[in-house]
């Protein structure tokens, strides 16, 4: 491989890699704005300038291929006063406003100040201003904050493919907004976010709701669709607070579509069902013990011919375990999956658009097929009795005559009225297990937070049923 020196450190490097990718593969950080390494590069911010040896002038470490021999200085006098110097044009405009910035603790332009910066300010010209603006249902903008590296406008017109963020008028009056003022209309707006150097573009769902630094962070795999996009779970007392994308340059590089990102909600919502419950008849679900809920869902297939329902939700561990139950107590009981409106197979799915999203709306479609469980299409003769084990994101099906339905897992009240019993289970968040996205990789994910009210781990429900006495059916 060839070779280059940098800061006095031979460093190889594949030919094309631009100088900030080779520095950093041997710990040597070049401060950038503009650059990521999802986007193309405009080196338009000049903050990773650097000297290269037999060049009169500094270049960009961004734009500038690594070549064989090259000795390049990242801290040299010269480099060191241009990054105070662009770190002043910078701030020049730049709020002081740090302490109520959602970016705070994560910000580039706050980290990058404090390592390149100087803490002398020569202007005292009064900064300009900009209201702030709505643009849409996830993002708000502070335009104040803006520094112009213009990754908005490269990751709609790149990625998102939607060319809908624009910079107008010019100067020290530029602004970045979208055309005509027109909401976001892409399903990846909250990239926006990621992106922003600053904290300029933040996200509505979590402004103003937890500093960063009290965040604990548990890498994990979204249930959103199929693919399995890598994401991470960002929680402070046991409550999560946002999701943001992980990169894996196999299934999703950088980004995360709006539903995924957004999709975690449903854990911390007020519908849904955290207690053992029964039918109260026209009083709805009434909430009670586990034993008691339990004999009652036993006690209601008394006599039925039921069916299993599995959400292509759950974990390749939980299904594993239900299998096993089944064989045991329930055998010859007919099984199926279930999970999104006419994707019954992996066949039946497929890309929903150009860039992440899968027509599969449950993340494990492919393990439950890997473990024998055809779809659901139709109630088989006879049965007239269900248990519907769902994760919280399978979509339960129509069910015509089926009078009788005992739920195990995450429901919420107004879709769960009708059933004889809930148990209620964990979400993904609330688990370790593993999945296979629509490529058949096998991915795993840790628990982030504890079950939330009395939920439990499937298993454990499974426990309990097969310890409270005869089984319902199997008699």
């Amino acid at each position: 491989m060839p070779k280059c020196i940098i800061d006095g450190r031979e460093v190889e490097f594949k030919p094309g890699q631009n100088l900030v990718e080779v520095a950093a593969s041997v710990g040597i950080e070049i401060p950038v704005f503009c650059y990521h390494p999802g986007l193309t590069v405009v080196a338009q911010c000049r903050m990773c300038a650097i000297e290269i040896e037999k060049m009169p002038k500094l270049q960009t470490a961004c734009s500038t291929p690594a070549a064989e021999g090259m000795v390049v200085k990242t801290k040299s006098d010269r480099v060191k006063q241009n990054q105070k110097s662009v770190m002043e044009f910078l701030l020049i405009n730049h709020p002081l406003d740090c302490p109520i910035c959602d970016k705070s603790g994560e910000c580039d332009l706050q980290d990058n100040s404090y390592k390149y910066g100087d803490s002398y300010m020569r202007t005292t010209e009064e900064r300009r201003t900009y209201m702030d603006l709505d643009m849409g249902p996830v993002i708000q903008k502070s335009m104040n904050r803006c520094i112009h590296c213009t990754r908005c406008i490269r990751f709609g017109q790149e990625i998102a493919g939607i060319h809908e963020m624009v910079a107008v008028q010019r100067g020290n009056n530029t602004e970045i907004t979208t055309i005509d003022g027109r909401p976001l209309e892409t399903d990846y707006a909250g990239n926006y976010s990621d992106i922003c150097p600053t904290g300029s573009l933040t996200l509505k769902d979590f402004r103003f709701k937890k500093r960063v630094w009290y965040l604990k962070k548990t890498p994990t795999v979204c249930e959103g669709c199929s693919r399995g996009c890598n994401m991470e779970i960002q929680q402070d007392a046991n409550t999560v607070y946002r999701c943001v994308p992980r990169t894996n340059m196999e299934i999703n590089k950088y980004w995360l579509c709006d539903e995924g990102r957004f999709n975690y909600q449903y854990i911390h919502d007020a519908a849904r069902v955290l207690n053992p419950a029964v039918s109260g008849g026209t009083a709805g679900l009434q909430m009670t013990e586990w034993s008691q809920a339990v004999v009652a869902a036993r006690s209601s297939l008394d006599g039925k011919k039921p069916m299993v329902l599995v959400g292509s939700d759950l974990t390749q561990e939980e299904v594993q375990a239900l299998q096993q139950f089944l064989n045991k107590h329930l055998s010859g009981t007919p099984i199926f999956h279930f999970g999104t409106p006419g994707v019954t197979s992996t066949q039946k799915d497929g890309a929903a658009d150009p860039i992440l999203k899968r027509k599969s709306k449950t993340a494990n479609l492919n393990g439950l097929e890997k473990l024998g469980i055809k779809g659901f299409e139709s109630v088989p003769s006879g049965v007239n009795a269900a248990i519907i084990f769902r994760g919280g994101r399978a979509v339960v099906p129509e069910l015509k005559g089926v009078g009788t339905k005992v739920g195990v897992g995450v429901f919420n009240k107004p879709d769960a009225e009708d059933f004889h019993a809930i148990l209620p289970g964990t979400s993904f968040a609330e688990k370790d297990g593993t999945i296979f996205n629509f490529e058949g990789r096998e991915q795993k994910f840790k628990r982030a937070i504890l079950p939330q009210g009395q939920s439990k781990n499937l298993p454990e429900i499974l426990m309990l049923w097969a310890n409270s006495g005869a089984v319902g059916g199997a008699a």
